[in-house]
């Protein structure tokens, strides 16, 4: 038997998972990575024709790893963010311009991501791909992994100092390393769709709560924008059900004016909403990474930017180390993004909470708040540095 070596395996070729070994070859170190789909088939697994929001903490971290250059044509700017609540007064609005950056965050199609991610990959001579390929097991032995895939060509092999489960919420690692996992279902859904606006979104994002969950409108190129609504779950069937006009026309009363009429929305996408979180993600020579160990609700937008941070957190740690299976680099690693994820996961909480309160008393607090960091530039500042991903 034929066994290879590596410094890392990643099982999991998403964004995560492909950054992450794009990041550590240009580092110097030898990845192996597994992808349970083809790369090619972007409606498949993680690149289907989603739109997401990289926060500008986040094309900073793809910027330093050379991949922002060949994604930025295919993303919007997303300049400014209009925020609201429906009947009750009060909405705040965040610029870039205020932050002197020249974007809050950038939309970009799923698709578009995986492409570019998969083509900066693929040129790396320190990272080798396997795709419609699947993690059969790994043994601790010593100080090494040894990890046995399941590739087009056969069972392969490979010896390394970790391994890194970037496999999304029904991670194979995960499984294997018997770490459990919280759950907590919103009881409902998240839908998704392009809709086209009678004027152009000129960098504009809104996003509207309601006490049914909140509505969001996430600019795009041309007259498009990502259109979000969050579905209780008694009623999605209903939504389903609903032809095109009947659907803009539901979409509007909750979203309200904005970007004159919508005119046109695409084929829905419906997911259900929930939050998981892996309280101790890492073991001897393993770790989980992005989806893997946290999910969040959509409302802030942090899902994808909280697995990035994670991928900067470790190539800053695992920087002069020699051995990135080192407990004591596990370990500082851990802590520090427990912190993180806690607390960006109790803000994404918090804003559920908050805002589906129905009592009118809350509506007119969380009213006052919204006017408050209006008018109070520090509370708003502080506000946009933590929605950009920014320390």
């Amino acid at each position: 038997m034929t066994i290879e070596k590596r410094d890392v395996f990643i099982s999991g070729g998403g964004p995560v998972g492909l950054i992450l070994a794009i990041g550590l070859a240009r580092a110097g170190r030898t990845v192996v990575l597994a992808e349970k789909n083809a790369f090619d088939q972007g409606e498949k697994g993680s690149f289907d024709g989603r739109v997401l929001a990289l926060t500008y903490g986040s094309v900073c971290t793809l910027d330093t790893l050379g991949i922002w250059s060949d994604l930025k044509p295919c993303t919007t700017p997303i300049e400014h963010v209009h925020v609201s609540q429906k009947g009750y007064l009060g909405l705040t609005h965040l610029h870039a311009s205020e932050m002197n950056v020249p974007a809050l965050g950038y939309s970009v199609t799923a698709s578009d991501l995986g492409h570019v991610l998969w083509q900066n990959a693929a040129g790396l001579e320190g990272v080798t791909l396997f795709s419609q390929s699947g993690l059969v097991d790994f043994q601790l032995q010593e100080d090494k992994q040894r990890v046995q895939l399941e590739t087009l060509s056969g069972q392969q092999t490979f010896e390394v100092d970790l391994v890194i489960g970037a496999d999304g919420t029904q991670s194979t690692v995960r499984q294997l390393l018997d770490l459990p996992i919280e759950i907590k279902d919103y009881q409902a859904f998240g839908v998704i769709a392009k809709i086209e606006t009678e004027q152009h979104p000129n960098g504009w994002a809104f996003e509207r709560f309601t006490e049914q969950g909140p509505v969001a409108l996430l600019p795009m190129q041309e007259h498009e924008s990502k259109a979000v609504w969050v579905v209780p779950a008694e009623e999605v069937e209903h939504v389903k059900a609903l032809d095109d006009k009947d659907f803009i026309q539901a979409f509007s009363q909750r979203m309200g004016e904005r970007l004159g009429a919508f005119i046109s929305v695409s084929e829905r996408v419906f997911y259900p909403l929930t939050e998981t979180y892996v309280p101790t993600f890492i073991k001897p020579r393993a770790v989980l990474m992005g989806n893997a160990s946290h999910t969040q609700h959509p409302v802030a937008a942090q899902g994808l930017n909280l697995g990035i941070s994670d991928i900067q957190a470790f190539l800053d740690e695992a920087t002069n180390v020699t051995d990135l299976g080192e407990w004591s680099l596990l370990s500082d690693y851990a802590d520090e993004r427990k912190t993180q994820h806690e607390k960006i996961m109790g803000l994404t909480d918090g804003l559920i909470q908050v805002f589906q309160t129905e009592a009118p008393a809350v509506g007119h607090l969380r009213g006052l708040g919204l006017m408050a960091m209006d008018v109070i530039p520090s509370l708003r500042k502080r506000f946009t540095k933590m929605t950009m991903g920014m320390k």
